[in-house]
């Protein structure tokens, strides 16, 4: 049988900066065969040339960008260096990994509308195009609102739906989870998934979400220096131990870590299935140190009944009132829209609240400008295209230090660390919107880290990144804490969370629900579910074999079990 997708030595390279230059390959000798109807995945260390891949299979790269290229990618027999954009649009569509790049109409339902009109669809037969479409993504009620105006994730769920909506026969999706909170980004697996099987869609979706890739994709690709490190059955490559720094489900980390302890031959291909085993083992108590009472940290943020509504009606941050001490490390958890950046833009005076104080060491933020803030408070944004403006990296992780008032000594010492910190100093004189989007991230984050402020806001610092670039940045951050560094962190990565953050905040609605010990809040399922978050799959499974104290990682539950 002929393949849909036939993609043959295919290498590529941007176009560079000097004329002269050495073409520097993204792709390099790439061969892949994908049969129509197959569901596969693609991971990749960031910077790999998963982006480009997919860039490549509706003739962006090269007709758009330019560059150099060299073998074949045939769509359904078309020569992708032949037909048009336009053309390969009919079969191919794209959900980019930035949606803000795919967003340009001035409500919802027009977003969806636009694909649809292209394709000749009646008026009645769009609008119930529209319906389906929004439904699937759980946006029905923003169908009059401006893309514009919604939250990070929300836009992420408007993109998915304008490209679902054309039931596209291909359809290729770059990171197209990385903004939702745990329940979307199962829903949209599970959308997807549903597709291919009612409508025979072919899927080709990059993600880092190990675990959602072992529950639905057949087949994986792992993209490493631009060619292809392995090619097949998911869980083939999670049964590594060695997986390039990509992420691995903590099921499978956790057969892995029994089979090395016990001289076992244990498989978890789910939790239902590592629970119907597990159950015949004898569950241990506890560990228990002594008890240590927790930190006393000073109050530094002093939030007293903040509202805050950006149209004045619809409100984001609802009669809020928390305490943030120096020094401590916090994660901002919710949903999509719940008001988590909101609530982080009122700490750094980006927002000033409708009512209530934003109260620092002291000071009523209301009196301190965003510049002044700027010295005490480094914030990152969720998209680092807001960010990124200079014409090199080094340029741009220099433009804060020196904006604060640093010498030229004191920000040549922070740039030069920070290149080393971040890995970046092989990129140090390219052009930062030439980079790929991980690539971005890691410099918008280095950029805020450089200026070295006792209170640094990251809001979603690792979506899109691989498990060695985030693991790495989370190292950078404990550090930080150790030194006394205030962190607070908005993220919807349970898994991120349970690792390292000890205190939780949850908002739902614009309200806190809850706020405590990170142990504590991941104990709480039925709140979690309330907020379309849940446990690591290590927390589920601990509390499905009956373990009261809720566990946090592999480590800690293989202490809890052994064989009866």
């Amino acid at each position: 049988m002929s393949a849909l997708i036939h993609i043959d030595n295919l290498s590529y390279a941007y176009p560079q900066v000097q004329p002269d230059a050495e073409p520097v390959w993204v792709l390099d000798g790439v061969d892949v065969r994908i049969q129509a109807g197959e569901f596969v995945a693609v991971m990749g260390l960031t910077g790999s040339g998963k982006t480009t891949l997919c860039l490549t299979l509706n003739g962006i790269v090269p007709h758009s960008t330019g560059g150099t290229i060299g073998g074949r990618v045939l769509i359904d027999g078309q020569n992708s260096k032949q037909a048009s954009v336009a053309d390969l649009a009919q079969t191919v569509g794209l959900v980019f990994q930035d949606p803000e790049t795919q967003l340009f109409n001035m409500t919802v339902e027009a977003e969806i509308a636009f694909g649809l009109e292209t394709l000749g669809m009646t008026r009645s037969a769009m609008v119930q195009r529209i319906d389906w479409a929004l439904s699937l993504v759980e946006m029905s009620e923003f169908r009059h609102h401006s893309p514009f105006e919604l939250s990070g994730g929300q836009k992420q769920r408007v993109a998915i739906a304008a490209i679902l909506a054309m039931k596209p026969p291909v359809l290729v999706l770059d990171e197209p989870t990385a903004n939702l909170d745990p329940l979307g980004k199962q829903e949209v697996f599970a959308v997807v998934e549903r597709l291919r099987q009612q409508e025979g869609m072919t899927i080709v979706m990059v993600s880092h979400e190990s675990e959602q890739i072992a529950a639905f994709a057949e087949r994986l690709l792992v993209l490493h220096a631009g060619k292809i490190a392995f090619d097949g059955a998911p869980a083939d490559w999670f049964k590594e131990v060695d997986t390039h720094g990509l992420a691995t489900p903590q099921l499978s980390q956790l057969a892995q870590r029994l089979n090395e302890q016990h001289r076992t031959q244990l498989d978890f291909p789910d939790i239902a299935t590592a629970r119907d085993v597990l159950q015949a083992w004898e569950i241990l108590p506890p560990r228990l140190s002594a008890d240590n009472p927790p930190p006393n940290f000073p109050p530094q943020f002093q939030l007293k009944n903040i509202s805050y509504a950006y149209d004045g009606t619809r409100s984001a941050v609802a009669d809020v009132s928390l305490t943030i001490g120096r020094g401590e490390f916090v994660a901002i958890l919710g949903q999509n829209g719940s008001g988590k950046t909101t609530l982080a833009k009122l700490l750094n005076g980006l927002l000033r609240p409708n009512n209530g104080q934003v109260i620092l060491d002291g000071i009523d933020l209301k009196t301190q400008s965003v510049a002044e803030l700027a010295k005490s408070v480094g914030y990152v944004f969720q998209n680092p295209d807001h960010m990124i403006f200079s014409a090199t990296v080094r340029e741009e992780l220099a433009m804060g230090p020196r904006n604060i008032g640093m010498s030229d000594a004191e920000v040549a010492a922070q740039v030069a660390a920070v290149l080393t910190q971040f890995a970046l100093l092989p990129y140090a004189d390219q052009q930062p919107a030439t980079l790929s989007f991980g690539l971005r991230r890691k410099v918008s984050v280095a950029s805020v880290v450089a200026m070295q402020t006792p209170i640094l806001i990251l809001d979603e610092p690792t979506s899109g990144l691989d498990q060695r670039s985030s693991d790495e940045l989370m190292a950078i951050l404990r550090h930080r804490h150790t030194l006394g560094h205030t962190i607070i962190l908005i993220t919807h990565d349970m898994r991120l969370v349970a690792d390292y953050v000890p205190r939780c905040v949850v908002m739902h609605e614009g309200h806190v629900l809850t706020d405590g010990a990170t142990r504590m809040v991941m104990g709480q399922a039925d709140l979690l579910t309330r907020t379309r978050l849940e446990p690591p799959q290590i927390s589920q499974l601990a509390a499905q074999l009956g373990l009261v104290e809720p566990v946090l990682s592999v480590a800690e539950f293989c202490q809890r079990v052994r064989p009866a």
